[in-house]
C-alpha cells in the first residue's frame, strides 16, 4: 500500500537484530513496578481496548516475549515492549497481578538517539507503527542532529518517504491530533501539508472538518492554494 512506500524490512530487520544482540545483558526478572516507559519509545498512540486486550492474553498465557529496558535512576526505562507494559499495569490495577509481579526483560546500555532508534525500528517495522508516531520518531531524529539522508539509510526507506512523513510534521495542531485519531486520511493530511502556514491550515480546516469536505483531499488542496 501507499502507506508502507520506501519501507525495506529487509534492511531494518537486521539492524534491529544487530542493535539489540549487540549489548544485551542476561535477560532478568523485574519487579514491574521498577518499569517505565521510556520517553524514547516511540509509540504514543494505543487505544485503550488494544491494550486491554493485551491484558487478557497476557493473563491467560502469559509473557510470552521479554521486555527490553535501560537502566534509569532506581528503575528501568522500557523501550522495546510498551504494549506489554501497558498491559502489565492494567493487570495490577485490576488486581490481577501483584504490584512487584516479576516481568522478563533484556537490559541495555544505549544512549537516547538509539534507544528511539530501536524502538522505532520494532515497531515501524514489525507492529506498523500510525502515522502521527512515525512522524515524532522521525521528527525526533532530526532534533537529535540526524539529516533526511542518514535517517532513510538507517531504517531502510527512501529520503522521499521521510521527507514527506516529516513535512506532515508541520500540520496545524488540530490537524494533526485528527490524524492521529485516524478521523482524516493520510491524503487529507498530505493536502492541509501543501502550505506550512498554520493560520491557512486552520482557516480551511474551520471551515470544512464538520462539512462533507472534510475527507475531500482535492477540495482541500484546491482551497489550501487559492
Amino acid at each position: 500500500s501507499s502507506d508502507r512506500e520506501g519501507r525495506g524490512a529487509e534492511v531494518g530487520e537486521p539492524k534491529l537484530t544487530s542493535l539489540i544482540t549487540r549489548r544485551l545483558s542476561m535477560i532478568q526478572m523485574i519487579p514491574l513496578n521498577k518499569l517505565s516507559l521510556s520517553p524514547n519509545n516511540v509509540r504514543k498512540t494505543d487505544t485503550d481496548q488494544l491494550i486491554a486486550e493485551f491484558a487478557d492474553n497476557i493473563e491467560t498465557r502469559g509473557i510470552l516475549q521479554n521486555l527490553v529496558a535501560v537502566p534509569s535512576g532506581k528503575g528501568y526505562d522500557v523501550i522495546v515492549g510498551g504494549r506489554r507494559l501497558r498491559a502489565l499495569n492494567l493487570l495490577k490495577d485490576r488486581k490481577a497481578i501483584k504490584a512487584n509481579h516479576p516481568v522478563p526483560v533484556a537490559v541495555m546500555e544505549a544512549a537516547s538517539e538509539e534507544q528511539a532508534e530501536i524502538s522505532l525500528i520494532e515497531n515501524v517495522i514489525r507492529q506498523q507503527m500510525t502515522v502521527a508516531d512515525e512522524i515524532r520518531a522521525y521528527k525526533f531524529f532530526i532534533n537529535e542532529g540526524s539529516d533526511l539522508d542518514a535517517i532513510a539509510k538507517r531504517f531502510g526507506r527512501t529520503r522521499r518517504a521521510v521527507e514527506g512523513r516529516l513535512r506532515l510534521a508541520d500540520l496545524a495542531e488540530p490537524i494533526f491530533a485528527a490524524l492521529e485519531r485516524n478521523e482524516i486520511t493520510l491524503d487529507v493530511a498530505k493536502a492541509y501539508a501543501t502550505t506550512s502556514n498554520h493560520d491557512r491550515q486552520t482557516l480551511v480546516w474551520d471551515q470544512v472538518h464538520d462539512s462533507w469536505q472534510g475527507n475531500n483531499a482535492d477540495a482541500i488542496r484546491r482551497m489550501i492554494t487559492t
